[in-house]
């Protein structure tokens, strides 16, 4: 990956500072708030053509916000600094308990379509070959509220017969995926659990030959894109309409989101995120 240029670097900080004005009014910029699952720089670099085509698909000025950490995300939206948010599913339904979110369009995954998944790893030199030998060991996540970085590993290590109070170690959350396949690769920790795609993305910074895959979490529906309650339906609807016209295997979409490694959107209820809503409770996380 290039390196960013100082000025980008530069607008980055800006957007992060916003986050302590306060809340954005009608007329203004949209605010698209991006979950920090990676580091802020990359992350501005993949979804900065996305906030340009809404910009102008849209006729309004859409400007990438990426909070510091989840907790920080939440605290945005709820405090009305946010327009837009682009999010797990986790934190899509938990913010959708306090407030009347809605959901505008799914992420399409390149491989795994509209769904995904979670996954487990460990070095192949751990000894470590099925989740039953994570007894005693140490394990790396992202964060509390990661659906694919916890969540869905706690469910998966429960259906595996593990005690996930007693029966392994958390070493402290990662805050970001890739943090979490350095641990495991550096060998802070014994296995760790992040998104299935985000393993690719480490292959320039990693020897993934040595990585080992040891378990594969259920498929959830994939991260939303949803509006604020304050945002107007009229504008909203004018963000839904530019997000599902980028549609898988169109040049125009492979040009928006290549960078974020998505290959379009499509439509998206509230319903559909159910099923995840009953895994929450299960393990204490809605």
């Amino acid at each position: 990956m290039k390196k960013p240029r100082m000025n980008l670097v530069a607008g980055i900080a800006v957007l992060v500072v916003f986050l302590g004005i306060a809340p954005v009014h009608a007329g203004a910029e949209l605010k698209l708030g991006i979950l920090p699952r990676l580091h802020t720089v990359e992350l501005y670099t993949m979804f900065s053509p996305l906030a340009e085509y809404l910009s102008k698909e849209t006729g309004e000025k859409v400007s990438i916000v990426i909070p510091k950490d989840f907790d920080a995300f939440k605290t945005a939206f709820r405090a009305g600094q946010l327009d837009l948010g682009f999010a797990n599913p986790l934190i899509y339904v938990q913010l959708k308990k306090d407030a009347p979110l809605d959901p505008l369009g799914v992420s399409i995954e390149r491989e795994a379509g509209a769904r995904f998944r979670g996954i487990v790893i460990t070095r192949k030199d751990s000894g470590i070959v099925k989740l039953q030998d994570l007894k005693g060991r140490k394990l790396a996540f992202v964060e509390k509220d990661s659906a694919g970085g916890y969540l869905f590993q706690m469910m998966l290590l429960k259906k595996a017969g593990l005690d996930i109070h007693r029966d392994f170690t958390l070493i402290p959350f990662t805050k970001k995926h890739d943090n979490v396949v350095m641990a495991v690769f550096n060998k802070a920790a014994d296995a760790g659990g992040l998104r299935e795609d985000d393993l690719e993305k480490m292959k320039s910074k990693v020897d993934l030959s040595k990585i080992r895959i040891i378990g594969y979490t259920d498929h959830f529906p994939n991260w939303p894109l949803f509006a604020a309650p304050a945002l107007s339906k009229e504008r909203a609807e004018r963000v839904k309409t530019a997000l599902l016209k980028l549609k898988p295997g169109d040049p125009r979409t492979r040009a928006v989101l290549g960078p974020s490694w998505l290959a379009g959107f499509a439509p998206i209820a509230d319903t559909d995120y159910d099923q995840l809503r009953h895994a929450a409770k299960l393990v204490g996380a809605f």
